[in-house]
């Protein structure tokens, strides 16, 4: 859909209610709304059933209109509204919000035959629809108001644009960013979303200049790649809140390889997420408080946090919520902690997060903008949270903070925050357009690591910009696979035509052959069982390592096909393959798990024993590039044994970004034929020695899918 498509919906220069009355129902309440939004346009109210309606000439069709309308509100109940909803398309009305219920939302046959018959019908007349089963749409910015819920006071304008699934959840957000001033631009509630979904909506408000940040609240993604495009646009220009509703629920079959037990079934949301720098929350105080910060704070540029408190106890809590939000908190340079010292009349080293020994050492004269300014000009220090009780009245010494924070912070370069010590009732709203405070200590310092995040993204995505790196899909068609799970000689040389290095290996279908085989490798090996439907080997006995003689893989194949007889009955043994035992390295994990909405995404872990223990994983869409892949290495825990821990040597990190790479090229080429890849461990030698593949395992996507 073109983003130009929904400007009837949310930039109309006429709207009619159809249903409108000057009673209290549904179509009554969206013809108010629309009265009193300020709407610039004609507002026409449409019902047979009245002559005027608010004063007005009130018209028994859309038909009988005096011109066409940009946007028609349909509030009637779903037994009356295609009547209506036909009427507009044969007038080539081009936008409509039909809010009632009993479409696919009823989730009965005759809900989704209601539901598909509107969606034909919009789609033969080129009409975006918003719903059904909505609330409609609010508009402060571009004043709107299609919706039916009651306005509540005290709304303002701002830079935020909601887009939520739930109507009822709009209510709360309205509210909450009442009571803690935020502004708003759109509001908009997009129930089932037949037609217009919540990627139309978002990539809409990225080009939109009245919103500077938008948050979605979201219970399912009708089509992930399109919503994916839509998050990798609207980020690249302005920061992106979403809400996940229904994260724990599993809603998919187990995952047969590691791979998919590891990604899990949030993955790929929360994969797009990360990539994109978007602030991802479980709450609405959380949302409210994170949509506050990133509408008003500049962009950090790292992640070295320092915070201060009037309050020693409060320094020492803010210290551990910082930590629980993941933010660095570096130590404090001498040259600072001594300029600092000078300013408050104390001669002591001062620690970060730093308590200023009494609230009346930073209350004195200017002390609070001196602070400030020594902290901005340290190069060291990327963002500042000043933490203190925020009260509900001000007293006299707290305006004074006040009044010197909020005309200090806009003008320094480095992002600042006040954050309160505990959950804040002032008395009044403060403004909308006033610097970041946010209201309880977690959630703002959970805001600030999503700030943090947030800029982290813009700058990577610029440096693979200024490195003219684009990921590019393998232009070789794919090789047709089998319609079952692998067996490992199946998978490797897949695996292995795709430029994946594996360490030498052999299939044998006899004791014999592996000894064959093992002569010409070289001592000491691993045997392994092949078996048609054979995922797990060691847990049905199947493997045995380090045998260094032939009378020993003798003995192993026997021991194998003994205990694969009695623990796996079902798959019957079909050889053996003879692998190089691999030494030296870190073992690590790479995968693929594609997901049915959002694709195929590559994984890369720590492996071997740990790779179910740790659950140390990055995850992201395939394909990705060089750059992309070295980040996703650089964030996993194992990066540290990677470069080389209490003096062992370093690990060819190069080698593995490449395996990554290629891995995921072959992801993205075999999209409709692989639901999973594990290999498992990826032994990653001493720097300029490269990757050993010790295991594989494809599985087939099922066909149906």
């Amino acid at each position: 859909m073109k983003d130009s498509a929904l400007d009837p919906l949310l930039k109309p220069r006429s709207v009619a209610v159809v249903g409108a009355s000057d009673r209290g129902n549904v179509g009554g309440r969206i013809y108010r709304n629309m009265v009193a939004s300020g709407f610039q346009g004609p507002i026409w109210p449409v019902n047979p059933r009245y002559r005027t309606v608010g004063g007005q000439t009130c018209y028994p069709d859309i038909a009988a209109l005096p011109q066409t309308p940009d946007c028609v509100a349909i509030a009637v109940p779903y037994t009356a509204v295609f009547q209506p909803f036909e009427d507009a398309a044969r007038c080539r009305v081009p936008a409509a919000v039909v809010v009632a219920e009993g479409f696919a939302d009823h989730n009965t046959k005759a809900g989704r035959a209601r539901q598909e018959r509107l969606q034909r019908i919009a789609a033969e007349a080129r009409m975006v629809v918003n719903g059904p089963n909505c609330m409609g749409i609010l508009g402060l910015g571009n004043p709107l108001a299609t919706a039916f819920t009651n306005l509540p006071k005290g709304l303002k304008a701002g830079g935020v644009s909601v887009v939520s699934q739930s109507g009822g959840l709009i209510n709360a957000t309205m509210e909450l960013g009442i009571n803690r001033g935020l502004g708003f631009n759109y509001l908009i509630s997009a129930g089932n979303e037949a037609v217009v979904t919540s990627a139309d909506y978002i990539s809409w408000l990225a080009d939109d200049p009245k919103t500077s940040v938008i948050v979605n609240i979201v219970e399912g993604v009708k089509d992930g790649r399109a919503y994916g495009a839509a998050l990798a646009k609207a980020t690249a220009r302005k920061p992106v809140v979403t809400l996940k509703l229904g994260r724990t629920e599993a809603g998919r079959q187990a995952a047969v390889a590691h791979t998919g037990s590891l990604a899990g079934p949030d993955a790929a949301f929360d994969a797009l997420c990360k990539e994109y720098g978007v602030a991802r929350v479980t709450t609405i105080d959380a949302m409210i408080e994170s949509a506050s910060l990133l509408s008003k704070a500049k962009l950090p540029k790292g992640e070295r946090v320092f915070v201060f408190s009037v309050s020693g106890g409060a320094a020492v809590l803010s210290g551990d919520l910082a930590h629980g939000a993941g933010l660095a908190l570096p130590p404090l340079s001498r040259a600072t902690s001594d300029k600092l010292g000078k300013i408050l009349g104390v001669s002591r080293a001062f620690a970060n997060p730093m308590d200023v020994v009494g609230a009346p050492r930073l209350v004195a004269g200017d002390n609070l903008t001196q602070c400030l300014r020594v902290l901005d000009r340290d190069p060291a220090i990327d963002a500042i949270a000043f933490v203190l009780v925020v009260q509900r009245e001000l007293s006299a010494s707290h305006q004074v903070l006040h009044d010197q924070f909020h005309d200090l912070a806009p003008r320094l370069k480095t992002p600042v925050v006040m954050i309160s010590e505990m959950t804040w009732h002032p008395k009044d709203p403060p403004a909308p357009d006033g610097p970041p405070v946010a209201w309880t200590l977690d959630d703002g310092l959970a805001a600030l690591r999503q700030l943090i995040d947030y800029g982290a993204a813009r700058r990577r995505r610029a440096k693979r910009t200024a490195a003219s790196h684009k990921p590019r899909r393998a232009a070789s068609k794919p090789s047709s696979l089998p319609d079952r799970t692998m067996t490992e000689p199946e998978s490797a040389t897949v695996l292995e035509k795709a430029g994946l290095r594996f360490a030498p290996w052999a299939f044998a279908e006899t004791p014999a052959g592996a000894v064959a085989a093992a002569r010409r490798i070289g001592y000491p090996v691993a045997v392994k069982a092949v078996a048609p439907g054979l995922a797990h080997k060691t847990e049905a006995g199947g493997v045995r390592l380090g045998i260094a003689s032939a009378a020993g893989l003798r003995r192993a194949c026997k021991e194998i096909a003994g205990d694969l007889s009695r623990r796996a009955p079902k798959s019957p043994l079909a050889g053996f393959v003879v692998q190089q035992m691999v030494t030296g390295g870190i073992e690590m994990i790479l995968g693929v798990k594609n997901d049915p909405q959002f694709g195929p995404l590559v994984m890369v872990g720590a492996g071997g024993v740990l790779a179910e223990l740790a659950a140390d994983t990055q995850l992201a869409p395939a394909p990705v590039g060089r750059a992309q892949a070295r980040d996703m290495i650089r964030r996993l825990k194992a990066d540290r044994l990677l470069a080389g821990h209490r003096g062992a040597p370093a690990a060819d990190r190069t080698a593995l970004v490449d395996a990554l790479v290629r891995l995921s090229r072959f992801a993205a080429t075999h999209e409709g034929s692989i639901a999973e890849v594990d290999l498992n461990p990826v032994m990653v030698l001493p720097r300029g020695q490269g990757v050993r593949i010790v295991d594989a395992l494809i599985v087939p996507r099922p066909q149906e899918t």
